[in-house]
């Protein structure tokens, strides 16, 4: 594996945080959940994102601190979040605080061997439409790509077995 995903999330800062926050309950989500699903996608530094659900924020960003971690504000429209920073890296926290996030975090795909986890493509989707930015617009357009392909390589057909 060497994608563009694969050399960002292997990054010294990134991996760090990555396997910090393994056993929460969170997901990749934005341009680097993006890139995990659609391999051309490169992601850009500030593309780390991750949502978690609320009621797990304040343990979280108790370890980011211990760790050396500035939590840099809250901010926010339609969900909050909150920035942090370790040197030159910094990434947003998303917090899951509606009912329609939290079950998106249900659909989370756990990659044991890289220690990440990953909201749907459908879930990103959703999250991109509320931002409505020009990058979010055709992040939306590569995922509903790769949605398309990936259900034309994933039909199941059922074959009615004749009584014997």
């Amino acid at each position: 594996m060497n994608t563009f995903f694969d050399q960002f999330i292997q990054a010294p800062l990134v991996r760090e945080f990555l396997d910090m926050v393994f056993d929460f309950d969170y997901a990749l989500v934005g341009g680097l959940a993006v890139a995990f699903w659609v391999k051309e996608r490169k992601p850009t530094p500030g593309e780390l994102d991750i949502l978690i659900d609320e009621e797990e924020i304040n343990d979280l960003l108790e370890l980011l601190e211990k760790h050396h971690y500035t939590i840099e504000g809250w901010k926010g429209l339609e969900i909050t979040n909150v920035a942090v920073r370790k040197e030159d890296f910094r990434f947003d926290i998303l917090l899951a605080q509606d009912d329609w996030l939290k079950e998106e975090l249900f659909f989370t795909f756990t990659v044991p061997d890289r220690k990440i986890k990953v909201l749907h493509p459908k879930g990103i989707i959703k999250m991109k439409l509320l931002a409505l930015r020009e990058k979010d617009m055709r992040d939306v357009e590569l995922l509903e790509t790769f949605i398309r392909h990936a259900k034309s390589h994933a039909k199941i057909t059922y074959q009615i077995c004749p009584k014997a």
